[in-house]
């Protein structure tokens, strides 16, 4: 089943295009992963899908359909709660872990406290938090550790119980110990959530994803099963990019 439909899309910012007549459907509760060379739009991809684009100044045309239903038909609000964002970089609010996480679910109107205790306490167990910090939630989020801060704003993110989890690279700053925590937990996540990740480390696309997609220049060159992408890819390009010949 399909949760996510993409039909000619062209996105870009002023007068520069970054993505051109793109087509694919991301499947649900799947993790889809996106590869390509710096600067080829795969960012530009998922700021797309879920309207921040038009914050950041760019604009699209072309059809994108949530659960067969055009995206620009829901309230923005609605679409990014349900189709949440975690950036390359960790930005956790500048105040509480506590306060990160009742964050969002105060915004969309939860006020009462026992429920957010339970949605703080639920979502620290789900990225594997809640052991190493619960001793202390209001602690400034910012003194958390790289991987720590990661994998907060990732409970940050589900804290309003989205259906897709947008990742920008989500790893490209941890190590490895940090990296291999987050590709378990995204693993585990694909059992409720759909996952769209892009990624450089072309081995994390492979260990973790079902489907890959190559975009080169804003082109959607290739996108199949992860296997076929890595093993026996249909365009020439695809082959050379997967082989480390590019990129």
């Amino acid at each position: 089943m399909d949760i996510l439909k993409i039909n000619n899309l062209f996105a870009g910012y002023d007068n520069k295009r970054v993505l051109n007549n793109l087509s694919m459907n991301i499947e649900k509760n799947k993790i889809t992963a996106i590869i390509g060379p710096s600067g080829c739009g795969k960012s530009t991809l998922l700021t797309t899908l879920n309207l921040m684009i038009e914050e950041n100044g760019g604009k699209f045309t072309g059809e994108i359909l949530y659960k067969d239903k055009d995206i620009l038909s829901y309230e923005k609000d609605y679409i990014r709660r349900m189709i949440g964002m975690v950036f390359q970089k960790p930005t956790p609010f500048p105040f509480s872990i506590y306060k990160n996480l009742v964050y969002a679910p105060i915004y969309y109107g939860i006020k009462d406290k026992k429920t957010l205790n339970k949605l703080v306490k639920e979502n620290l167990k789900k990225v594997g938090l809640f052991d190493e910090i619960n001793e202390d939630l209001s602690v400034p989020a910012t003194k958390l550790s790289g991987g720590q801060q990661q994998r907060l704003c990732i409970a940050r993110a589900l804290t309003v119980e989205p259906e897709i989890l947008l990742l920008d690279e989500p790893c490209s700053a941890l190590d490895i110990k940090n990296t291999a925590n987050i590709e378990k937990m995204l693993l585990e996540f694909s059992k409720d959530y759909t996952i769209i990740i892009v990624t450089h480390n072309l081995a994390q696309a492979k260990r973790i994803s079902d489907y890959t997609a190559f975009i080169l220049d804003g082109e959607l060159i290739e996108y199949a099963e992860t296997e076929k992408i890595f093993t026996n890819p249909k365009d020439s390009r695809t082959k050379e990019y997967v082989e480390g010949i590019y990129g």
